[in-house]
């Protein structure tokens, strides 16, 4: 079965790691790398996992000015005021984790993860994806709107519509995600919507739920 990639699926193939014991990143990984079927990526998504590169060289860039200098003002720093809050909070976990080690290894070690992730990600744009389609000024507004009205946040939107509008005209794929907003149940009563009954949905396969 053919495959088209939430962010966050592709996202947790780059992080993965065998220091790292979580099962549904492990899944991703192994998604990917046993690759079945052509993969699908929409443009919207592709320029997330872009913007999502970047704010990780921000992440552990910001976080190692902290752990070079302690007295290193995050609140005054661009980059940092820049990043969500959750981001923010990965850099504040970053710099007490690692604030009394020496700087020069724990910059070799955030180099060397993010050369990892970078690679990964740059291989599966170039060799793994097969079709990249839905362009962002190709999105539907009739149906964004209606995905949205379900409860999912705009950038959910545009990542669910899309695999919709890739779902037309072709044999069923599976929707490969990693996202606690993208759940079963969810997924389930968007597709009970009258206003969906004649879409066709991909199968979901969200690695977060799978037992």
């Amino acid at each position: 079965m053919d495959s088209f990639f939430d962010t966050s699926a592709v996202i947790h193939y780059g992080t993965y790691s065998k220091l790292i014991n979580i099962e549904f990143i492990k899944k991703c990984y192994e998604h990917i790398s046993n690759k079945s079927g052509k993969f699908l990526l929409g443009y919207y998504i592709e320029e997330e996992i872009k913007t999502r590169i970047k704010k990780r060289r921000i992440i552990y860039q910001e976080a190692l000015n902290k752990i070079i200098n302690p007295s290193y003002g995050l609140t005054n720093s661009k980059y940092f005021n820049d990043l969500s809050k959750r981001d923010q909070d990965t850099v504040k976990r970053l710099y007490e984790a690692n604030k009394n080690k020496d700087s020069r290894e724990i910059k070799k070690i955030f180099s060397e993860d993010q050369d990892v992730f970078e690679m990964r990600i740059n291989r599966f744009f170039k060799f793994l994806v097969d079709i990249r389609l839905v362009r962002v000024e190709d999105i539907r507004q009739e149906l964004l709107s209606i995905v949205k009205e379900n409860g999912y946040s705009h950038a959910d939107c545009l990542v669910l519509t899309s695999a919709l509008q890739a779902q037309e005209g072709r044999e069923i794929f599976c929707f490969a995600a990693a996202d606690r907003h993208f759940d079963p149940n969810g997924y389930e009563f968007l597709k009970e919507d009258q206003r969906t009954k004649d879409i066709k949905f991909p199968v979901l396969k969200n690695f977060l739920f799978e037992n």
